[in-house]
């Protein structure tokens, strides 16, 4: 994922935005009513504000993080002992 906008095009997608709503909707029904099975405790709303700002803040990390800049992996990693790691991999069949 090398887009900077995740979120563009998500409303148009039928199939990720019932894949969503299926997912939303089973967690806050297995953690609020199924607590003896899932062995969870019920969330106040504070809780579930808390939980849905930290999903939020961690879309923005992720899009600062793909903001900074990566040297290509065009070298060959060498080891402390100046040793050249050996290729491997389907190039060596």
């Amino acid at each position: 994922m090398e887009k900077v906008n995740v979120l563009q095009g998500m409303l148009s997608s039928w199939v990720f935005l019932m894949v969503m709503a299926a997912t939303i909707g089973f967690q806050a029904i297995i953690v609020q009513y199924l607590g003896a099975f899932a062995q969870t405790v019920p969330l106040s709303q504070e809780l579930w504000l808390t939980s849905v700002m930290i999903g939020a803040v961690s879309i923005v990390v992720g899009v600062v993080l793909k903001c900074i800049p990566v040297p290509s992996s065009n070298y060959v990693a060498t080891h402390h002992d100046g040793y050249e790691q050996l290729p491997s991999g389907p190039e060596l069949a």
